[in-house]
């Protein structure tokens, strides 16, 4: 390599190169597949190429270099548009470890947890509030359903129907009259019953006759040995009927439906309980033994057991 060649620009070089071979820009260009103008624009030092990367232009230089039998080395001597950091940048970049605020992120994924936890629990406390209103509504509809029909079943079943009845004084005959009156000894008597249409009359004939009736003694009744209750609460619907709802102290339920007058029901194993009770008048309830006071004013009665004091 002469020194003129030396003091040549690359382009120039390129140049001196295809003359020296007696080739024409069409000629090298259908040669190496490149485009004329860029030829001519590598031959003017012209390495930078509009929408071109520099990765493709230094492939073009190569390309005409080995074309032109060039030495390879001329490659790195000119800038294609790179950017070049120094050595000493390079290992300063190298040197320093990127850290990354992993801190910032891991509280950002907390909260946008805890919020969706919350939101998650306060869904599901609304449906079961709304759960236990509807329930609650429900328990109350049928207890009210079951009152107005106890009552109706009571207003049907007691119906006042007025009697009128006209007596006249009773006629004695004069036979009965000379009886003789006997101490001690009862006197068998009877009494036809005569009615009559219209208007009402009653006739009586009182026949007295001697005749002895062996005299009956009566015993004092016995009154009933009172039961010895052993549950722990009792409910008896004595008349008609009556919705009932128990509950234990956790509010879960033991009964509710509407019973009938003659059904019992005990419980065992509670302490504590909570009662809905339709129709009051128509139950008898015993709590330990002992009779639980229901107040009867044609409402439904709720009360827990055992009974504030």
């Amino acid at each position: 390599m002469t020194e003129n060649t030396q003091t040549l620009s690359l382009g120039q070089q390129f140049k001196t190169a295809r003359e020296a071979l007696g080739l024409s820009l069409v000629e090298v260009a259908q040669q190496t597949n490149l485009k004329r103008n860029h030829l001519e624009s590598l031959e003017d030092d012209v390495f930078i190429l509009p929408n071109i990367p520099p990765a493709f232009v230094r492939g073009y230089v190569r390309n005409y270099l080995r074309f032109l039998r060039l030495p390879a080395e001329l490659i790195d001597s000119v800038n294609y548009g790179e950017v070049t950091l120094p050595k000493e940048m390079k290992k300063v970049a190298v040197s320093v470890p990127v850290k990354t605020n992993y801190k910032s992120q891991t509280r950002w994924v907390k909260g946008l947890t805890w919020l969706i936890l919350l939101c998650a629990v306060g869904m599901t406390l609304a449906w079961w509030w709304q759960e236990h209103k509807k329930d609650q509504a429900s328990s109350e509809q049928l207890v009210n359903r079951s009152v107005e029909m106890v009552q109706t079943n009571a207003n049907e079943g007691s119906v006042v129907i007025p009697v009128s009845t006209t007596t006249e004084p009773m006629l004695v005959t004069p036979e009965a009259q000379t009886v003789r009156q006997q101490p001690q000894t009862p006197v068998a008597t009877e009494i036809p019953l005569v009615i009559e249409p219209t208007p009402p009359t009653v006739a009586v004939n009182v026949l007295q006759q001697p005749e002895a009736v062996e005299q009956v003694t009566t015993e004092p009744t016995k009154q009933p040995e009172s039961v010895v209750i052993n549950d722990e609460l009792r409910i008896e619907i004595t008349n008609a009927n009556s919705w009932i709802t128990v509950r234990d102290a956790k509010n879960k339920k033991l009964a509710e439906k509407l019973y009938n007058a003659g059904e019992v029901l005990t419980f065992n194993g509670n302490e504590h309980y909570r009662l809905t009770v339709g129709a009051p008048a128509n139950v008898k309830i015993y709590y330990k033994g002992e009779q639980v006071p229901l107040k009867v004013d044609g409402r439904v009665a709720r009360f827990k057991l055992p009974l504030a004091n």
